[in-house]
């Protein structure tokens, strides 16, 4: 499950087209997300063929052809993000297409990134960056639902049960109750909608809790990992180890 990508913001366009507009075959030098706002036009990524509407998203990358041209009206309005991952190898496994729905608030995120861009105020570019990662985390999140549409509901359900209580003695059979489903497809589902299991998206929980619990609180390391839902004080140090390569008492002094 992704925790964190860093980005920097290159430029942003928003465009609003007419019959006749086109972008000829380019090769662009940086990652690029198209957004449509409204109306309708025709995309060519790589030699394939896409037409695209209002509440589409499609995703360029460097070195790719790629062509826009707008043959009727509506005539599409559309903005345009470019940018950089942080680390050359670190990007993450966008498709080249997919319509966001209207529960998500990738427009409104790129409304406020535009109006950031056009002011141009102090710090505007820092403010740039990290809307881009909320515009991406809201992207990966319709990704994980498109992957089990049908489901994504059900394990909504259980998530907030699960977030709710973090540190509650779980059953499977709790999960399997509050989603309505059998445990194969549970299990399926909760990793196509989270990108990981039930009992490691608990563990990460748990893990974050007691971290937060070490820095703010007098709590000893045993009394933290039973206050977590760890049964077994040297199993929680280890996992913590783990996920945070300290044990918990180094991470104590050396973050406090």
């Amino acid at each position: 499950m992704r925790t964190h990508f860093v980005v920097d913001m290159d430029y942003f366009v928003r465009r609003m087209t007419a019959v006749g507009w086109k972008i000829p075959p380019r090769r662009i030098h940086n990652y690029e997300i198209v957004y449509i706002l409204r109306g309708e036009g025709d995309i060519t990524l790589r030699a394939q063929a896409m037409h695209v509407r209002a509440g589409d998203l499609i995703f360029f990358r460097p070195g790719e052809e790629n062509s826009l041209t707008v043959t009727r009206e509506p005539c599409m309005e559309f903005y345009g993000v470019h940018f950089w991952p942080r680390e050359a190898e670190d990007m993450l496994p966008l498709p080249d297409f997919m319509h966001l729905d209207a529960g998500y608030r990738a427009e409104a995120l790129l409304r406020e990134m535009h109006e950031t861009y056009r002011q141009k105020t102090y710090q505007y570019r820092w403010r740039l960056n990290l809307l881009l990662e909320q515009l991406l985390c809201e992207i990966c999140e319709a990704i994980h639902q498109n992957r089990a549409p049908a489901d994504a509901a059900r394990i909504r359900r259980v998530l907030e049960m699960i977030h709710a209580s973090p540190y509650a003695a779980f059953t499977m059979e709790d999960f399997l109750q509050k989603a309505g489903l059998k445990k194969t497809q549970f299990l399926q589902s909760f990793r196509n909608v989270t990108g990981t299991t039930p009992r490691q998206y608990i563990l990460t929980l748990r893990l974050e809790g007691a971290r937060d619990l070490l820095l703010e609180t007098d709590q000893s390391v045993a009394e933290v990992a039973e206050r977590c839902g760890f049964d077994d004080a040297f199993y929680f140090s280890r996992c913590f180890k783990q996920r945070f390569s300290l044990s918990p008492r180094t991470y104590r002094k050396q973050y406090r």
